[in-house]
């Protein structure tokens, strides 16, 4: 007699039989449909495929060269002397000068529109960034001297040094320049 537990071998195959021969009767019903929802999927990312569009996208950057003075316009004044001697010279430090270029091989030059100025104004660029400060310039002409020079695909700024000179004899008054500092090839 069998355990509770087993199951008559005899039987045991005849429902594993039944088993296999059911599954293969209802593989033949769902196999169309597996194969058409396949199907379905396959044709699904080939249509997602046919949603993609693409193009190009072109970064152009043009030639930047950009110079700006801060501080605003100034006054010199000479005012004061010591006995036996010219006038003491006055000084202004409170003008900056910035600057963005992205081309090699460039300075910084200046220039009044004074061509024969009655008293004498010089100017210094200090504490450069970005370049290399030239030595000072006499304003005294129509001609551009270099203020600073070395400047290459950078940004850059200086403190610009003015000072106004005078002797006895050039006497008293006022000259008003217009000075233009210029981002150039250098």
């Amino acid at each position: 007699m069998a355990d509770k537990g087993e199951v008559c071998p005899i039987l045991s195959l005849e429902l594993n039989s039944r088993l296999h021969h059911n599954l293969e009767a209802e593989m033949r019903i769902y196999r169309p449909f597996l194969a058409a929802a396949a199907m379905l999927m396959i044709c699904s990312i080939v249509s997602y495929a046919d949603n993609i569009a693409n193009h190009t996208v072109t970064v152009q950057v043009d030639v930047i060269n950009e110079l700006e003075i801060s501080g605003g316009n100034i006054t010199l004044t000479i005012s004061t002397a010591t006995a036996g001697q010219n006038p003491d010279d006055a000084t202004n430090n409170t003008c900056g000068l910035q600057w963005t270029t992205n081309e090699a091989t460039k300075k910084i030059t200046v220039v009044t529109d004074q061509s024969s100025p009655n008293f004498t104004l010089k100017v210094v660029a200090t504490g450069v960034t970005g370049g290399t400060a030239a030595a000072e310039a006499t304003l005294s002409s129509t001609v551009a001297d270099d203020f600073v020079t070395g400047i290459s695909t950078t940004l850059g700024s200086c403190t610009v040094g003015y000072t106004a000179q005078a002797t006895a004899a050039q006497g008293n008054g006022s000259v008003v320049h217009t000075v233009t500092y210029t981002l150039t090839a250098g």
